[in-house]
């Protein structure tokens, strides 16, 4: 992402502790780039706002200007929305109308950071969204997880982490998961061992190549090959050595070209322990 490019964000707010996680991530992201943020709430139950003769409408608008007024000296958090129905469905249809492309939200929050199972309307964006979601489970950008398969997702990703990695003056582990090796019956333990050297060379040789194209330079980073399934690596990682951010690709390589989501990705969003960028 180059300097000059500007971040237009959707924040969606339902006023909880997730929420206000994420919007210390937008004022750290304030602090890094140049950004135009509109901001939503959204009101789940027509019925109830008709009822009130409009009254939740009112509060909400009230609500969302004193957190403009309370955590946003910045001009750039301007744009207001108040929005009724389906909460996944009005966030998307708002980034749509303001050509947004990152949505920011509130992960659920628990007592403890371990792995957290997000909520319906989180989810449901994602799996939706035709650009960017980052979902804020803690408010720090110092050490990041990314996760590689040689996909041109996979590639917007690593894009994406290294800009953060520059801007933050954050570490950055890119990891690649081998996939496994399934031996002949008649094979022995010894040509088994030759025959998982001789494909974890080729893989690496192909992602080195991968990797030559991004600029890792004055940036602190490890680059890892390990045996398994890329999902579990990225959540076993990130859990066990307290990363800040995941970023990933919304799909790597796959058949199924209509779907949004990968296979990875899904796991991932339901099971993540700590903030998760969900590139596209």
């Amino acid at each position: 992402m180059r300097a000059k490019d500007k971040l237009r964000i959707v924040y969606p707010t339902d006023f909880s502790l997730g929420s206000k996680l994420a919007l210390k991530t937008l004022k750290l992201i304030q602090n890094k780039y140049q950004t135009d943020v509109s901001l939503i709430y959204v009101i789940e139950s027509i019925w109830k706002n008709w009822i009130s003769s409009g009254l939740c409408q009112k509060e909400a608008m009230q609500r969302l200007q004193s957190w403009q007024n309370e955590y946003s000296s910045s001009t750039e958090l301007k744009k207001l929305y108040i929005k009724v129905g389906n909460p996944a469905d009005c966030i998307l249809d708002v980034a749509r109308k303001r050509k947004a492309n990152l949505i920011l939200m509130g992960g659920k929050v628990t007592e403890e950071f371990s792995r957290y199972k997000t909520g319906t309307t989180v989810e449901g964006v994602v799996r939706s969204a035709t650009k960017t979601v980052w979902i804020c489970q803690k408010d720090k950008i110092s050490k990041i997880l990314c996760g590689i398969d040689g996909s041109p997702s996979s590639a917007k990703a690593l894009k994406f982490a290294i800009d953060l990695s520059r801007r933050y003056s954050a570490k950055l582990c890119i990891i690649h998961a081998l996939p496994s090796y399934l031996p002949a019956f008649s094979m022995t333990k010894k040509i088994i061992k030759y025959e998982e050297e001789k494909l974890k060379i080729e893989i690496t040789n192909k992602m080195a190549k991968f990797l030559d194209s991004f600029d890792l330079k004055k940036i602190k980073h490890e680059i890892q090959f390990q045996w398994g399934v890329s999902a579990n690596l990225i959540l076993d990682l990130a859990e066990d050595f307290n990363y800040d951010l995941i970023v990933i690709g919304a799909k790597g390589y796959s058949m199924l070209h209509h779907v949004l989501l990968g296979s990875t990705a899904e796991k991932i969003l339901r099971h993540a322990p700590c903030s998760l960028l969900v590139v596209r």
